[in-house]
């Protein structure tokens, strides 16, 4: 390809897993002249910015890492988030992707150059570089949201979200309130419980929670792990097929509803074997359907709530004051601290990329996705966009990340490698066959859980602003495997 007056052939934006996973691909297919670009000043991305206590994957380890590096190591069978950091780190250093990443690049938008099939992408300090190729490695839960609730800069206390955690902050016999009931606040909630003098946990949605099939892992097997790299594939092979049942039950719900009623029952269950109060109960089951959000995985969490210094508040909070949180019914409720538990912008004008992305005849990205619906050839390119390559786009979520990651780096390094080979500068997706494969996800939307009507009262990120189920894939992983191997490329115009 042709290098002239190019900073890098290629800029990836963002060093966490998706950033460090181009990284090794592009490497591997001896593809060199490219940069990481990270706004932060260390890699790590989302498990960089979650320290909170108790945080741990929420899927078995040995799924929760790259195929080609499985790490024989893992302390748990769900592994903690510090150990997952340290092996983003394991993998920037053993691939030697660290040289490649320039750190405190904060982007202020990326414009495409018409006349020579280029970008240059423009930092907010003045700053800018020109490249062939971008692909966008930004992640999706890295904007934590701060509710809009009336007075929330009042209050004389401590405050802090999940993923800013505050370890300046003693929380031993304070007065602690956590708003919000998700991923986080499920691993928080037990993890601070025994602590503090009081926990108030507000919750607008309860979610459905199932047993942690956790364990500390021997040093026995650690050994084993290493020495036979078989012995943990197959293991790896049992998380993944239960990874895979999992989400054909929620991308076939139309057809197979009993799959998810049998899930939503095991989950009854537990409530009622975790939690000694009928009506606290009551308050903890979802009126809506399993799988309409992500659901979590603990052991600990329903059962915290029969302490006698937690209550759980399913009253609105209607404002915040300098004392505390006032509810729907008037009671001001007295705090130190407040934590917001409150989750990340998902896909949203001003997410995913955070950053304007201007293509031809000066389309943004984020506006267009906004205004026509949010869309992209097999979850990875969009017309108007040339020589720009998603690492997760509309359509491509799923359990696993790096299931997800792995299959969309294959479609673009495939993609990659032909413009390479033919000497081509110009890769864009044709109109006509991102039309045809975003109405075939739109179709396959309608059969899964998400389009479900039980799925009203879940307030899920899953379903964006428009009403689509637009960020799980209506697939499962061995499909996505296959797609992203065996379609053509002929869906791309190649050109000099």
């Amino acid at each position: 390809m042709n290098n002239i007056n190019l900073d890098y052939e290629i800029v990836i934006v963002g060093a966490g897993i998706s950033g460090i996973g181009a990284g090794i691909k592009l490497k591997e297919n001896n593809i060199h002249s490219f940069v990481i670009l990270e706004k932060e000043s260390e890699l790590g991305g989302t498990w960089r910015d979650n320290r909170y206590p108790g945080v741990a994957v929420d899927i078995p380890s040995s799924s929760y890492s790259f195929s080609f590096e499985l790490n024989p190591k893992w302390s748990k069978v769900f592994a903690p988030g510090e150990e997952i950091q340290q092996y983003v780190h394991h993998c920037a250093e053993k691939y030697r992707i660290k040289q490649h990443i320039q750190y405190n690049a904060d982007i202020n938008r990326i414009v495409f150059n018409e006349s020579n099939s280029t970008w240059t992408i423009h930092f907010k300090n003045g700053t800018q570089l020109i490249s062939r190729f971008v692909i966008s490695a930004t992640g999706i839960l890295n904007q934590p949201v701060t509710p809009d609730i009336k007075g929330i800069s009042h209050f004389k206390g401590k405050m802090f979200h999940t993923a800013r955690w505050d370890n300046e902050v003693e929380l031993a016999n304070k007065r602690v309130a956590i708003i919000g009931t998700g991923a986080s606040s499920v691993q928080v909630v037990p993890s601070i419980a025994s602590k503090v003098k009081n926990l108030q946990v507000y919750q607008r949605t309860p979610i459905w929670v199932s047993p942690k099939r956790d364990s500390k892992i021997s040093q026995k097997y650690k050994t084993k792990f290493e020495q036979y790299p078989l012995y943990q594939r197959y293991f790896r092979f049992l998380s993944e097929l239960f990874i895979e049942i999992a989400t054909f039950s929620a991308v076939n719900n139309r057809t197979l509803p009993w799959m998810t009623k049998t899930a939503e029952q095991s989950c009854r269950y537990f409530v009622k074997k975790q939690v000694k109060d009928p009506e606290l109960r009551k308050k903890l089951t979802p009126k809506y359907g399993y799988g309409c959000k992500r659901p979590a995985v603990s052991n600990e969490y329903l059962k915290t709530f029969n302490r006698d210094n937690v209550d759980l508040v399913t009253d609105g909070i209607s404002e915040i004051t300098e004392k505390g949180l006032r509810t729907a019914d008037g009671v001001e409720h007295e705090l130190d601290v407040i934590i917001l538990a409150t989750g990340f912008k998902t896909l949203e004008l001003g997410n995913a990329p955070s950053f304007e992305v201007i293509g031809l005849e000066g389309t943004e990205l984020g506006q267009f996705w906004h205004d026509n619906r949010y869309q992209a050839y097999y979850g990875v390119s969009v017309p108007k966009f040339p020589n720009y390559f998603l690492t997760y786009g509309p359509y491509t979520g799923g359990l696993n990340w790096f299931s997800m990651l792995e299959a969309n780096l294959k479609f673009i390094i495939r993609s990659l490698n032909k413009a390479r080979r033919n000497n081509k500068t110009y890769i864009e997706v044709k109109q006509a066959a991102h039309d045809k494969y975003f109405n075939y996800v739109l179709k396959r939307s309608l059969g899964t859980v998400f389009k479900n009507k039980a799925c009203v009262e879940a307030n899920s990120y899953y379903l964006d602003h428009h009403g689509d189920a637009s960020s799980p894939a209506p697939f499962t992983p061995v499909m996505r495997w296959f797609k992203v191997r065996l379609s053509r490329l002929n869906a791309y115009q190649f050109r000099t």
